[in-house]
């Protein structure tokens, strides 16, 4: 049984690294991207963030909870009971949220710094109001993260 427990947590583990990393990278290369204030760097940046969210932060944000229940069963918790993983999962889906948000305006972000590197144009007006409703989303999704971390490793019980 150890076997499938170590199998299960190494999975829920890594996915909750690749996740926390890749996406938080991919932020980051953002970040500069925009202060570069150039439209071609920004799109082609854009571009490569948004499908690193779709290939990458996605299935790792699905099998969070895939591996995750299982661990917990196996480890003998039953989940729902457990004032952390409760939490857990109420962060979880503001996560999701959240991300869901940050992903729609990355993709208008890259859209119009897509457009604006077509046409050779400077970024949009709107472009900088984007960017700051997207880097407000993202400190909500890394103090987000950051306390499901600290819940994983932590696991508060009020017994």
């Amino acid at each position: 049984m150890i076997d499938v427990i170590l199998a299960i947590k190494f999975v829920h583990v890594l996915t909750a690294a690749v996740l926390y990393g890749t996406w938080l990278g991919a932020a980051c290369f953002m970040v500069m991207a925009t202060r570069s204030g150039n439209p071609s760097v920004a799109a082609l940046v854009a571009q490569f963030a948004v499908r690193v969210q779709l290939y990458v932060v996605a299935p790792a944000l699905a099998l969070q909870p895939i591996a995750g229940f299982p661990l917990a069963w196996a480890i003998g918790l039953a989940p729902l009971n457990e004032f952390w993983i409760v939490v857990a999962l109420l962060l979880y889906a503001a996560v999701v949220a959240l991300w869901l948000l940050a992903l729609r305006v990355e993709m208008r972000l890259r859209n119009i710094a897509r457009d604006a590197a077509l046409e050779r144009k400077p970024l949009a007006d709107a472009y900088p109001r984007l960017v700051r409703a997207w880097l407000a989303l993202d400190g909500l999704i890394f103090a987000s993260f950051t306390a499901l971390m600290l819940l994983m490793v932590w696991q508060p019980r009020l017994d």
